[in-house]
């Protein structure tokens, strides 16, 4: 049978096998129109999307105007975790870099940086006398490991999927791949209040009857229902004291309807206005899919409690929270610096809430600054 593959990003075949991707998709595979990812083979994959059965499928693909193929709603389920594993194996392995100084970012970039703490700013656990074996062990979500003295032994168990599994040797030494980190304005896990957020987001891109169980026509998309996403993510990014500052009660046209359906709030047109702007940036499919990305997130899956895993991050760690957050609370924040041995935390303060690490860049630059020139 026929098989093509189509590149979203060409390593080197060796690189990765099917069980690099996140153990949390247990033994499931994760199939549609274009072939299948199975979590629990053994069988080298490369860094790409295998395709379906042969050319004769090809002519039903959906195409962009260029004539590339879209992969759209069938595109697997990635989590967090695969995103920063990728990544790592990209710097390491691909460009050959030896260590990062620093990772940050913020957010969506925030959660990143929590799994780069894990897997790249972490020791292992004392396993014993040991070495390990790069590769993930599908059934249990860890490394599989071999005692060098008797190979016949059984293997003791296995580490918690990719705790401390990037590492480089600097000064003689062992030492985690990344120096530092600053993760910004997010927390551990994914709650059950973002993951609502995210759900009421995805539901208003559902309820437009363009979307169509998510076989969208690429030139007639849900943009009615991506809107109304997007606007409602804009009144989670900010504060009731923000939009009250911002809009009042104020009306765009004074001459208008006070109040009623036809009331032209100031705040309504905002709203508006950014979901019509949003609509330039974004496409239905790929929004739905990065908000289940982040809803994947939790670095403690699979692990152990959330204060094991975080107490073998070793690298210090700088923890930014804005204090008028009501999507990511400060309490969340200052819970990942409590639980991290080198962690410290610092507060922006702001009234723009979420927003706030992006508004407030002065406070921002001098935590980063202070925290890059205190470590090497």
């Amino acid at each position: 049978m026929a098989t093509q593959r189509r590149a979203i990003k060409k390593l080197n075949p060796t690189t990765m096998t099917s069980n690099d991707f996140d153990s949390e998709a247990g033994t499931s595979t994760t199939s549609g129109r274009y072939g299948q990812i199975n979590a629990d083979d053994n069988n080298k994959l490369p860094l790409e999307i295998a395709s379906g059965d042969d050319d004769d499928d090809d002519a039903n693909v959906p195409r962009s105007k260029e004539g590339q193929a879209i992969y759209g709603i069938d595109f697997p389920d990635i989590s967090v975790r695969d995103t920063v594993r990728l990544q790592l194996i990209m710097l390491k392995n691909e460009l050959k870099i030896n260590s990062i100084k620093c990772v940050i970012g913020g957010s969506f970039g925030g959660m990143q940086t929590m799994e780069y703490c894990v897997m790249a700013g972490a020791t292992r656990p004392d396993m014993g006398q040991s070495r390990m074996m790069m590769g993930c062990n599908g059934g249990s979500g860890g490394t599989v490991m071999m005692n060098n003295n008797n190979r016949n032994d059984a293997p003791p168990p296995a580490v918690p999927y990719g705790l401390g599994e990037f590492t480089t040797r600097r000064n003689g030494r062992i030492e985690p791949f990344v120096r530092s980190a600053v993760p910004i304005a997010c927390g551990a896990r994914h709650t059950a209040w973002q993951i609502a957020i995210s759900e009421t987001q995805r539901q208003a891109v559902y309820a437009d009857p363009k979307w169509n169980n998510g076989r969208i026509d690429p030139q007639d998309p849900p943009h009615a229902g991506l809107s109304v996403a997007r606007q409602i993510g804009m009144v989670s990014y900010r504060t009731p004291l923000g939009y009250h500052q911002k809009f009042g009660r104020a009306l765009t046209d004074e001459s208008g309807p006070s109040y009623g359906s036809r009331a032209p709030w100031q705040v309504k047109s905002y709203l508006e206005y950014q979901g019509k702007k949003f609509l330039d940036r974004f496409d239905p499919v790929t929004y739905v899919k990065l908000t289940e990305q982040m809803d994947s997130h939790d670095v403690s899956r699979s692990r152990g409690t959330m204060e094991e895993v975080l107490s073998h991050v070793e690298i210090p760690v700088c923890v930014l929270g804005i204090d008028s957050d009501i999507l990511y609370p400060l309490r969340e924040q200052e819970e990942i610096a409590t639980w991290l041995p080198n962690g410290e935390l610092k507060i922006i303060h702001s009234d723009a809430g979420h927003d706030g690490f992006l508004l407030e860049q002065d406070q921002v630059a001098a935590h980063i600054k202070s925290f890059l020139y205190s470590h090497d």
